[in-house]
């Protein structure tokens, strides 16, 4: 099972993309709607990763979605705008889907 990133952050795509995550940029709530729906019938995919701010836009969807789906998970993961001092993409998105250093 693979990683995939639905984000609205041209930063957090890049970087995500260099560490080797497929992924989309969208433009609104609506359209990550359909790209999480269109993923979610990818047996390939086992975790979406969202950016907090798209997830925030989300609303009640991401709650939702997780009733209706064991997979893939929906994974939130700070943006560039939102990560604490000292903190990187890369170990928010590997704590996500459980792996310790």
């Amino acid at each position: 099972m693979r990683l995939y990133l639905v984000c609205d952050d041209d930063d957090t795509e890049v970087g995500l993309r260099l560490a080797g995550v497929e992924g989309v940029r969208v433009r609104s709530a609506e359209e990550a709607r359909e790209q999480i729906l269109a993923r979610s019938a990818d047996d390939d995919i086992g975790v979406i990763l969202i950016n907090r701010s798209l997830m925030k836009q989300l609303g009640e969807f991401p709650t939702e979605f997780r009733a209706k789906h064991t997979l893939p998970v929906l994974t939130e993961i700070p943006d560039t705008s939102g990560l604490p001092a000292g903190g990187s993409v890369a170990r928010y998105v590997r704590e996500a889907v459980g792996i310790r250093e």
